[in-house]
């Protein structure tokens, strides 16, 4: 059993993959349209980049500049995967710690699946954190699963294809997240919180209600 909080360790339990969704796509391109810049001129922080899963997508699919490109991350073993592939500004990051970047630094952050790793007592100072790294009218892109439902799609999961590890949650899963929660967070620190599609789930396609998305994905302005 991983400690909730050894990261270290859920970095070679956890290995990430290269998939890409396009509904994600499609929301860091309104990002970037929204910004009015050219994308050599966005500085982007992916924050909880992990093994760097995005970081080729921002570079050779939508144009970023590597230098404006920039990684946090509280496991050195995905920090350093990250410079195996040529990432530099990928840096290994205290999670309880305020960020190594000066207010405004960024016209876009990313954080995919990290929210829901991240102690309650923390959330806010977190969220606020990257408020203060993110220039006026920047954005942020943050998802996270959407619970109680996410362990109905689990199950779902286990019973109907066989994915039976599904039947335990992320050990690393601290805090669980509601659409209600989650919108409540944000709206402490930014103007705009617009729900996008992401992975949504059988249920919530036939009934059109937040609850039952699989995970919340959403495209805040500072």
């Amino acid at each position: 059993m991983i400690d909730k909080q050894d990261f270290e360790a859920y970095a070679d339990f956890k290995r990430f993959n290269t998939y890409v969704a396009d509904t994600w796509d499609v929301a860091l391109r309104e990002a970037i349209s929204r910004s009015g810049q050219d994308t050599t001129t966005i500085r982007l922080l992916d924050y909880g980049c992990g093994d760097g899963k995005y970081f080729h997508h921002f570079v050779s699919t939508r144009g970023f500049i590597p230098e404006n490109v920039y990684g946090a991350e509280v496991s050195s073993r995905r920090v350093q995967r990250c410079h195996d592939m040529g990432w530099a500004n990928a840096s290994l990051i205290d999670g309880a710690g305020p960020l190594p970047y000066e207010d405004a630094s960024f016209d876009i952050i990313n954080m995919m699946e990290v929210i829901e790793h991240i102690p309650a007592e923390l959330g806010s100072r977190t969220i606020a954190e990257l408020r203060r790294v993110l220039r006026p009218g920047g954005r942020l892109l943050i998802s996270t699963p959407n619970y109680p439902i996410k362990r109905f799609y689990d199950l779902s999961d286990a019973l109907l294809h066989g994915k039976w590890s599904r039947l335990r949650d992320d050990p690393t899963h601290v805090t669980h997240f509601s659409d209600r929660r989650l919108r409540h967070l944000l709206e402490r620190s930014f103007s705009q919180v617009e729900a996008r599609p992401f992975k949504e789930g059988y249920l919530y396609k036939r009934l059109k209600t937040p609850i039952l998305k699989h995970k919340l994905f959403f495209l805040c302005t500072a």
